[in-house]
């Protein structure tokens, strides 16, 4: 039966809400000035160091899900916001009603694109069949598989109908999928609208120099307010370092170069913890680091030689090495906060012996050649040497390759390696967001290009449903199933606080890690 609230039937906040400790944001701060329609001033220049420079800024087509948002969540808004503890709140749509094969949203009043032209039910309307069209190739499609029809009723209304029951459209629709972009812009700018974002939002785009910076200005016309009634956003600018070097985002943060930085691994920021004047606050997000094998062609077309690849490896010296002591083991993207955890998922054990018998049974004799593909940013490069030595070991004649970040990108997408180090932040709100992209038949992160219709029907069936000891079931035989053909092999996943000057107050937190800035502000 229908609801209308800024609520949902239980069926569907027990599909959209996982019970994970999720990462907490800083609080919100009040405004530094000002009662009830005041505008407060605005509080100068952010600068942050940023380690992932986007590909595109274009929301539909986005597919760095761990780090773009940070930068999307600047120029967009979403039709909802998911809180941490998985209840949605308005956004674009003030209210909804929903059912099981029908949602129908009333749009918020006055809202406009930075373009000065109007966010109404025909925008949402076009964004959503964008997503949609198998001609955009949009990375978040599959979000949107269940929806037969979308349609505007009038200006501020969207009703979408659904071919079946969708427990986790919301939450969709409260991420990259549910972002509103300009129509306008997007027909002006066609393919190079990734590169000159309009959205709702409460920043402006204002330059991207490649490899450089990106600048973002303050919207002056933002519709939301702050708590006490004030203008948002607070800061005036801004701007985003593309900074790959770990030990210079230090040093930047140290020297006040840059106010707040995406990531840093554990050697780096466990050299700041004595500094008072740097925040660092562990809110449980973890930067899960992976090694996909490529499936397709090539030596791990073997099963035996993916399982020789698993046994060669040794996690915890990785880990160690990587991170310190800053650093948990689990088998897969499953933090063991997560409801889908499930401890009894055990990736092959460290048994270099092992994994040259395994090498043998696959006819393979001598040194088995393979090339390893990583990122150019600590600590990925540590990490790729001392898989090298370990797969030595084991019979391997490993050779890495340290990439530009957009250029291993590439080499992932066109299958063009044998192994990759990549690192994902987890954790999510809901594991369909986890594990979807990466390990469905069609999902844009494919990296392994894995074909394997018995995942598919598994995480569709955790995902198809509100019934949380269901979905439970799906997702431990979905991770039981990666871990028994070897597809990847999970490593380590090193603690990633949110650090930051504590002279920047006001930083928010999606339910994921990402930044939210629109009530940040810096103080003296």
């Amino acid at each position: 039966m229908p609801i209308s609230s800024l609520g949902l039937p239980r069926r569907a906040v027990l599909a959209g809400a996982a019970a994970t400790a999720a990462a907490a944001g800083l609080p919100a701060l009040s405004a530094c000035s000002g009662g009830s329609g005041s505008s407060s001033a605005s509080s100068g220049t952010l600068t942050a160091g940023f380690d992932n420079e986007p590909v595109t800024l274009d929301p539909a087509l986005s597919a760095a899900i761990s780090s773009d948002r940070n930068v999307l969540n600047l120029f967009f808004d979403a039709l909802l916001r998911q809180r941490q503890d998985g209840q949605f709140e308005a956004a674009l749509a003030t209210k909804w009603e929903a059912g099981d094969t029908q949602v129908t949203f009333t749009l918020r009043e006055g809202v406009r694109f930075h373009d000065g032209t109007p966010c109404d039910a025909e925008a949402v309307v076009l964004n959503l069949r964008r997503v949609m069209d198998p001609a955009t190739h949009s990375t978040k499609a599959a979000a949107l598989a269940k929806v037969s029809s979308v349609e505007a009723p009038d200006a501020r209304t969207v009703k979408i109908t659904l071919k079946s029951p969708d427990p986790l459209l919301l939450t969709h629709l409260a991420h990259e999928t549910g972002m509103i972009a300009s129509p306008a812009a997007l027909k002006k700018h066609g393919a190079d609208f990734g590169r000159r974002p309009v959205g709702t939002g409460p920043f402006t785009f204002a330059q991207w120099r490649s490899k450089v910076q990106l600048t973002a200005e303050r919207n002056g016309s933002y519709w939301k307010k702050a708590a006490d009634d004030s203008t948002l956003p607070k800061l005036d600018k801004v701007v985003l370092r593309f900074v790959t070097e770990a030990k210079v985002l230090r040093a930047e943060l140290s020297t006040g170069g840059v106010q707040l930085v995406r990531a840093l691994p554990p050697e780096e920021y466990k050299q700041l913890s004595g500094n008072k004047q740097i925040v660092i606050k562990d809110g449980g997000v973890r930067r899960a680091y992976y090694v996909a094998l490529n499936v397709t062609k090539g030596p791990f077309k073997d099963p035996e030689v993916r399982a020789a690849f698993a046994q060669a490896v040794d996690r915890r010296s990785v880990g160690k090495a990587a991170a310190g002591g800053e650093y948990d083991i689990a088998p897969s993207f499953a933090t063991s906060s997560d409801w889908f955890y499930d401890g009894s998922v055990a990736p092959l054990p460290h048994d270099p012996a092992k994994a040259r018998e395994a090498l043998q049974r696959a006819g393979l004799r001598g040194e088995v050649p393979i090339t390893v593909v990583a990122r150019r940013r600590a600590p990925d490069p540590t990490i790729a040497e001392l898989l090298q030595s370990q797969l030595t070991a084991a019979g391997f004649a490993p050779k890495a390759e340290v990439l530009e970040f957009q250029t291993q990108l590439e080499r992932m997408k066109n299958k063009d390696f044998d192994a990759a180090l990549l690192v994902v932040d987890i954790p999510r709100l809901d594991p369909s967001l986890s594990f979807d992209p990466y390990f469905t038949s069609d999902g844009p992160n494919n990296w392994s290009g894995l074909d394997d219709r018995v995942l598919d029907a598994l995480l569709a069936d955790g995902a198809g449903t509100g019934d949380r000891p269901a979905r439970k079931k799906a997702y431990s035989d979905a991770q039981r199933r990666i871990i028994d053909n070897n597809y990847w092999v999970f490593l380590h996943q090193a603690k990633s606080p949110l650090i930051h000057s504590s002279r920047l107050k006001g930083v928010q937190l999606d339910v994921d890690g990402q930044w939210r800035l629109a009530e940040a502000r810096l103080g003296t």
